[in-house]
């Protein structure tokens, strides 16, 4: 197995978090966004992450690990696409809000600041364990060199 394909596999995890981060930091910071620059409602985003294509499959087609060589047969994921989710707004009395309308409710778009905020530590946990992957890959390496330096 060549070590340097883990440096690979956490890069990929890494940049799924990252999307993931960014995406949810939106969601945030929009929560109480009225209308956006077109004049619509901020549609919550959400980040669909495929894996990618691996190089070992067993005969029925599916991933089989005991088939794989090494570590640059292993999927790895990736960000497919970041898409606006179909979350209906929140309708919020407020009659003094200058978007309200006749009724005086306020849309405001369907963010959930708990679920957010817990997907903001599943992405932290995620992105600390992709960095020690990475990092104890790095130290492995190191320690291979040093061996061979004093042998």
């Amino acid at each position: 197995m060549d070590l340097f394909e883990v440096f690979s596999i956490s890069a990929a995890g890494l940049s799924v978090e990252q999307a993931r981060l960014a995406a949810a930091a939106s969601n945030l910071a929009n929560a109480r966004t009225s209308r956006t620059a077109d004049g619509r409602v901020y549609q919550p985003l959400s980040v669909v992450v495929r894996s990618q294509a691996a190089a070992a499959r067993s005969d029925s087609g599916r991933f089989d690990p005991l088939m794989a060589a090494d570590a640059a047969a292993l999927p790895r994921p990736v960000v497919a696409s970041v898409e606006p989710s179909l979350a209906p707004p929140r309708l919020v009395y407020d009659p003094g809000h200058p978007d309200a309308d006749p009724r005086g409710f306020v849309s405001l778009p369907g963010v959930d600041p708990l679920g957010t905020m817990l997907e903001l530590m599943s992405v932290s946990r995620a992105y600390e364990a992709n960095l020690r992957a990475f990092d104890l890959t790095r130290s492995l390496i190191q320690r291979t060199l040093d061996i061979g330096r004093n042998s």
